[in-house]
């Protein structure tokens, strides 16, 4: 998604556009081998959505007509947390439900509906080539073996969370960037069931969350295309759960809100649970570099990578879409003869205060896990850590609060809007509150 949104922005600002892509892509919307997670459940974040839909004008009535389902969080979604949940009388933000594959699928066919753009698959780049203090191209691999060089003006990685630009970065001489990992050992597995038919429930969707250290164990549920319920089921250390049928439902079982389990004991699974353990937070500190080759930029997963089930990927790769648009604009005002110099370090290090955002969102309730590996929260942390407990109880209980919650988890609100007066009086009346005897 990073790479095939970053192609978007350069089609308005260069003649050719080629994306390469190491997988063999499918004509439709099928999971596939380059994207691990494919299979599991995605939440595509309402700021995510904006930003898409700028790029691609009427993407969602593209998605909307493939099955997409429209739902209005919280209105819609039974959002359970370990003290209650979350008041669904917010107004919120109206979101767009589909599986990963689907999503990919319509974004792809626009980009490559679009005049100069080329996607090359079954093809690696297998190195940068070096040259005029930058990167002058990039040697490619197809499926034949064939290794071919190719010229560029400037090289995008957006591989992923297997990117080799750190190891490139280190062979041509610029040094070896220093990366950060926190590894909350989460596990998780989603398995698709059909949506009962005559079903009454007065909610389309439902999250029972996990809340570390005490809460460890958790349950999302949302209807996508085919009339089809994704059900991701996730937890920590040894307590993951398994992908047998017995046992994914015994783990649902084990939520500690039945919401979940009575909803799937009524619907006709569609197939096996697909279990993935790849929740490892890392970010590279490219934008910290003393040297950076020019003509060179990396964003997504490659800078930058989640742990998934807070569903920030895609968002976040359309925050660095955006990035780079604003960077080649401020690039044509400062050299309108199209040089490119500097373009490159700028754009890292404006990446990567785009990514503190949801970096710390990851992270700061990742620590929380007794397992994880990583840094460890301090004094501070742990004071945030009480007030935004704070802040949930009150959404609990306050439709204002819970709307300003649940904005700040779709990002269409950065999360200094918990600190405003009527967000901070709830949480202080609310803490208060539990602290007396029952």
């Amino acid at each position: 998604m990073a790479g095939l949104l970053a192609a978007r922005v350069l089609a308005d600002h260069v003649a050719q556009v080629t994306v390469v892509e190491r997988d063999e892509l499918p004509d439709g919307a099928d999971a596939r081998r380059g994207v691990p997670h494919g299979r599991q459940l995605h939440v595509l974040l309402a700021r995510g959505r904006q930003s898409i839909g700028a790029l691609f004008p009427g993407w969602d009535e593209d998605l909307l007509a493939a099955g997409a389902v429209r739902l209005q969080v919280p209105g819609d979604v039974q959002m359970v947390t370990p003290v209650g949940s979350i008041d669904r009388r917010a107004a919120g933000f109206e979101a767009l439900s589909a599986s990963r594959p689907l999503i990919e699928a319509t974004v792809r066919r626009r980009l490559c509906a679009l005049p100069g753009v080329t996607l090359v698959d079954g093809t690696q780049v297998t190195a940068l080539r070096a040259g005029d203090g930058g990167v002058v191209g990039v040697v490619t691999r197809d499926r034949d073996g064939t290794e071919t060089e190719v010229d560029a003006d400037l090289v995008v990685d957006a591989s992923g969370r297997g990117s080799r630009a750190a190891a490139w970065l280190t062979e041509l001489g610029y040094g070896t960037p220093r990366s950060t990992l926190i590894d909350p050992q989460l596990g998780y597995a989603t398995r698709s069931y059909r949506v009962p038919e005559g079903r009454t429930a007065d909610w389309q969707a439902a999250m029972v969350m996990a809340q570390p250290p005490s809460t460890r164990i958790g349950g999302y549920l949302y209807p996508v295309e085919g009339g089809r319920w994704m059900l991701a089921l996730m937890g920590t250390g040894c307590d993951q759960p398994p992908t047998d049928d017995a046992g994914f439902t015994a783990f649902a079982r084990r939520l500690p809100h039945p919401v979940i389990a009575e909803a799937i004991a009524a619907a006709e699974p569609l197939g096996p649970a697909v279990a993935h353990r790849g929740t490892t937070n890392r970010r590279w500190e490219f934008h910290r570099m003393r040297r950076w080759p020019e003509r060179f930029v990396v964003l997504g997963d490659a800078v930058c990578a989640f742990n998934p089930v807070y569903g920030q990927g895609i968002t976040t790769a359309a925050l660095g879409a955006e990035t780079l648009a604003e960077c080649l604009r401020d690039q044509r005002r400062r050299l309108p003869d199209g040089r490119l110099d500097g373009l490159a370090a700028r754009f890292q290090r404006r990446l990567a205060w785009r990514n503190v955002l949801p970096w710390t969102v990851s992270t700061n309730q990742d620590t929380r896990f007794p397992l994880a590996g990583g840094a460890r929260p301090g004094v501070v942390a742990r004071l945030r850590y009480g007030f935004l407990d704070s802040v949930l109880a009150a959404a609990t209980r306050d439709p204002a609060v819970a709307d300003v919650d649940v904005r700040v988890y779709g990002m269409l609100d950065r999360p200094t809007a918990l600190l405003r007066p009527h967000v901070l009086a709830a949480a202080a009346r609310t803490a208060v509150a539990d602290r007396r005897p029952r």
